[in-house]
């Protein structure tokens, strides 16, 4: 058989067998050597082959889709410096155990360490940021087993990235049609051996506080709120997993900086499910409280607080449905965290009524109580996320995602389209910094038309540093804090973004901004908000300022 129908017929056998275990996305970017591939894929009547010019942008789409879908994207590109490009979308999905495949096309091995022309070594490129890599033998009979392989190695707990690498001689096109494979059922992983229970028992009326992060498993928020109820404990949850229930304290971020609630309200074990909290305030507490911490978490990473003196290799909420408790506690320690997180609710509300609107904060709170039922918020790090932890209430019926393994503002535009072409309408709340970082996506956002708002805070630079002691440093002035932190830019998005394509408008009126964001998606859409960086610190001092005295006044006990 000629060498390119060889190649094709390993290559389709590899597409249906990803097909078969679930894959229905795949984000192409275009080249040549990745031309059997992108045959194949276009050939598969079960998967959606959308094409990416960016192969960075391409690599945190798939991210985003896998977030949002809970199974992995494929993202395909030619070979040379292009596969490098997926890296910053790899390390974010391994150290936030999201599912992605990613398969690059090479030159054939005979060229590597050569300088021929687009050729590198993409062996075991991305290290140990993958589960697993596999040098596809595009010339043997595998195919099929191999996209099954690669499936459940990304999706199997801890979910995560990996990466098959295939070598393509020329001819790249085949000479007859490509006739996709017939459908097959799927082997797939079979669930995982039950848990033993009674790992709770011992907690049951002791003081416990339950603290939740990161994206987890469906069934999360019920799995918790039936261990919550039944040990009277108070929860603090994370936006990517939000608990929505009678035990829920809401202003965890707040309460925890301040004295008076630390030293009142300590509890005698700390129930930790999943990776550190977003809230600097209540991870230091955490770290240096000195209080009995229990980890519950399925992940490649050890504890970054090095403060839990239990850790359980579990699925959190598969933990806490095989260890809900007989017993129930007394109910006294979470009336005070509950009557606490009350009183400060009081102090935040008139604090946000005397300020000027746009002001960040209620930007941030008037998003997550005004965007659609049933649709997805995409928050960007820095800045927005903080500002949806520490001043929007919970909902049961808003899905949060971040990009939060590693934290960085690099592809969230990318990331939000990705979950948007998942399903569901998505609204986007990054700050300026960010979407500039991304702003070729716009256009991706305007070629595939997927249902998607992105909201953009225009401070005119970084504002997180703002917050941070570079801004007041003896070391460094205020010149050369503004070049190299403040970064101001004095650019429009909305400019920006209608020349990628996007209809964009700029809103400064409150009742403007909550109506502009509360009405249903069906394409892609920007809206501007300007603020200023200074102000902006103003306005968070004098929140938690209110907070603390309003708090320091009562008694916790």
């Amino acid at each position: 058989m000629p060498k390119a129908n060889t190649d094709t017929r390993y290559t389709t056998d590899l597409v249906a067998g990803l097909a078969d275990a679930g894959v229905d996305t795949v984000f192409i970017s275009p080249g040549s050597r990745n031309t059997p591939l992108t045959i194949a894929f276009a050939s598969e009547p079960r998967i959606r082959d959308i094409s990416f010019r960016d192969e960075r942008s391409a690599g945190f789409a798939a991210l985003g889709y896998g977030k949002a879908a809970g199974r992995p994207a494929v993202a395909v590109c030619t070979s040379g410096s292009a596969a490098t490009h997926y890296f910053p979308a790899i390390v974010e999905a391994d150290q936030a155990g999201s599912p992605l495949i990613v398969l690059t096309a090479d030159r054939p091995s005979r060229l590597r360490g050569t300088g021929a022309p687009q050729t590198m070594n993409q062996i075991d490129l991305y290290g140990s940021h993958v589960k697993a890599f596999i040098d596809l033998d595009v010339g043997g009979d595998t195919g099929r087993s191999d996209g099954a392989a690669l499936v459940r190695e990304a999706t199997t707990l801890p979910a995560g990235p990996v990466h098959a690498n295939a070598s393509f001689d020329e001819p790249l096109l085949p000479q007859m049609p490509v006739t996709p494979g017939e459908p097959r059922s799927w082997d797939a992983p079979g669930p995982e051996a039950a848990l033993r229970g009674g790992a709770l028992e011992r907690l049951v009326g002791r003081r416990i506080l339950i603290v939740a992060g990161g994206r987890q498993q469906p069934g999360f928020s019920e799995a918790v709120n039936a261990v919550a109820d039944a040990l009277s404990a108070p929860v603090i949850a994370d936006p990517q997993c939000w608990v929505t229930g009678a035990n829920t304290v809401h202003h965890g971020a707040l309460l925890l900086a301040c004295d008076a609630v630390t030293d009142a309200l300590q509890p005698d074990v700390v129930l930790r499910l999943g990776p550190i909290p977003t809230s600097k305030a209540l991870w230091m507490w955490l770290e240096h409280s000195g209080i009995e911490q229990i980890l519950v978490d399925r992940s490649r990473l050890a504890d970054p607080l090095a403060s839990a003196a239990t850790r359980l290799d579990a699925d959190p909420t598969a933990f806490l449905r095989a260890n809900l408790p007989a017993a129930v506690s007394n109910r006294s320690f979470l009336d005070a965290w509950r009557a606490v997180d009350e009183a400060a609710g009081v102090p935040i509300r008139q604090a946000l009524a005397e300020l000027t609107f746009p002001n960040e904060p209620e930007i941030a709170r008037t998003l997550v109580t005004s965007v659609p039922s049933g649709s997805v918020l995409y928050v960007a790090s820095s800045m927005p996320i903080r500002d949806v932890d520490a001043f929007a209430e919970p909902r049961r019926d808003v899905t949060v995602l971040a990009n939060r393994g590693v934290n960085g503002i690099d592809g969230t535009i990318s990331s939000a389209l990705g979950a948007a072409l998942a399903g569901t309408p998505v609204t986007l709340l990054l700050g300026d910094v960010a979407a500039l970082h991304d702003a070729t996506a716009l256009s991706e956002a305007a070629s595939v038309g997927a249902p998607m708002r992105i909201v953009v805070i225009n401070n005119d630079g970084g504002g997180i540093f703002s917050f941070l002691p570079q801004t007041e440093s003896e070391v460094i002035d205020a010149a050369t804090f503004e070049r190299h932190w403040g970064t101001p830019h004095g650019l429009s998005l909305v400019a920006i973004a209608a020349a990628m394509g996007l209809e964009a408008r700029q809103v400064d009126a409150y009742d403007d901004y909550a109506s502009a964001v509360s009405a249903p998606i069906s394409e892609p859409s920007l809206i501007e908000l300007r603020t200023n960086r200074h102000t902006n610190v103003e306005h968070h001092h004098a929140i938690r300022s209110a907070v603390s005295a309003a708090l320091a006044t009562g008694s916790h006990g």
